[in-house]
C-alpha cells in the first residue's frame, strides 16, 4: 500500500515541478521511474526520486512560499517514511 502512496505522491510532484518550470531532467527521471514501476513493481526509484522531488519543492518554496503547497510536501514526507 505505501508504495501505491509514493507513486501517486510523486505524480503530484512531477505534475508541481513541471508546472512551476523546474527540475527538467528530475521531471525526465521520475516519469522514467514511474514508467519502470508500472513494469516491474520495484518500487526503490520512487522513493529515490522522491527525495529529490521534496528537496527541490523545499528548496523552491523558500523562495516562493505560495506556488508549493504544505499539503503536497506533507504527502511526499509521510509516503516516504512509510516506506
Amino acid at each position: 500500500m505505501s508504495a501505491e502512496k509514493m507513486e501517486q505522491a510523486l505524480i503530484n510532484a512531477k505534475d508541481k515541478l513541471t508546472k512551476l518550470n523546474i527540475e527538467e531532467q528530475l521531471v525526465s527521471e521520475i516519469e522514467w521511474c514511474l514508467g519502470s514501476y508500472t513494469h516491474d513493481h520495484n518500487p526503490a526509484g520512487l522513493y529515490e526520486k522522491g527525495e529529490q522531488a521534496k528537496t527541490a519543492l523545499e528548496s523552491y518554496k523558500k523562495d516562493n512560499p505560495r506556488k508549493v503547497s504544505k499539503k503536497l510536501l506533507d504527502d511526499l514526507s509521510k509516503a516516504l517514511k512509510a516506506q
